[in-house]
């Protein structure tokens, strides 16, 4: 089913709603107008028992009472099919089929292998940041590494993180990060000072599955649940290097790069 597959099937929902909305609204005018009438045509000599008017009444409110609640359980019904159809798409992934391909996630951690492959994270933003920094703490909560990820220019000038996607590249071993996990902070604000929200993503190929329990991934060492997952693909064959000269590979079970010379950390937009 596609996007307009299901629009088409939404909107025939709502005209559906509509129309039978329309259709009790006429059935009640209809019993009113049925009522008035019978009060203005009675026979004034014999007028009807009030006990009947009464009893019609109550039928009446009974009515509407039925109308109400099917109105709301319909509702109801609607609002845990959208839950079910949004819950789905993470339900229907077995993270066993998901061994050997390539899939982001969203994470905030990195991992560096023993050789202290660079790594590049992707990250995306939806509002311009004048100020925008990464903070890279060890196990212990001991800050690693800290610094500014604005776009520098050529003459060196920083500039604002504009909204869209980016990457942030960094060389573990050449800030003295051993083998590990690490966990990787991203923060930013706007020119008045108000946050913005910088979504950190990890691409990476899946080593193992956890099928006990809550179903997870495993990337490297470490593992990310199957609502984490952003995008499934196939993982890329090996390319000794790519345009730019860089040679490309998955370190510590991300995606890597080896940085050409003078390269160094920071955010690129992509």
């Amino acid at each position: 089913m596609n996007a307009l597959d299901g629009l088409g099937i939404d909107t025939a929902i709502q005209a559906a709603e509509q129309k039978q909305g329309e259709q009790d609204k006429v059935g009640q005018n209809q019993f009113l107008e049925m009522l008035v009438a019978q009060l203005e045509n009675q026979d004034p000599l014999n007028p009807q028992d009030s006990a009947d008017f009464a009893a019609q009444l109550a039928q009446f409110s009974t009515v509407e009472q039925l109308i109400a609640m099917r109105t709301g359980i319909d509702k109801l019904v609607s609002t845990l099919e959208q839950q079910g159809a949004a819950d789905g798409a993470s339900a229907q992934l077995d993270p066993a089929s998901l061994v050997g391909r390539e899939v982001v996630v969203i994470g905030s951690q990195i991992e560096v292998d023993g050789e202290g492959s660079a790594i590049e994270l992707p990250l995306r933003t939806r509002e311009t940041a004048v100020r925008a920094e990464v903070k890279i703490t060890d196990a212990t909560g001991q800050v690693r590494y800290q610094s500014s990820i604005l776009p520098v220019d050529d003459k060196g000038a920083a500039h604002a993180l504009t909204p869209g996607d980016h990457s942030f590249r960094f060389d573990p071993a050449a800030h003295g990060l051993p083998e590990g996990v690490y966990t990787i902070e991203f923060t930013a604000e706007k020119a008045n000072g108000d946050p913005v929200t910088v979504l950190p993503m990890v691409t990476g190929v899946v080593s193992g599955a956890v099928l006990a329990g809550d179903p997870a991934i495993r990337i490297g060492s470490r593992f990310f649940s199957l609502d984490d997952i952003l995008e499934v693909r196939l993982a890329p064959a090996a390319s000794p290097s790519d345009a730019s000269g860089e040679a490309t590979g998955t370190g510590g079970g991300q995606t890597v790069y080896r940085p050409a010379a003078g390269a160094t950390p920071g955010a690129t937009a992509s």
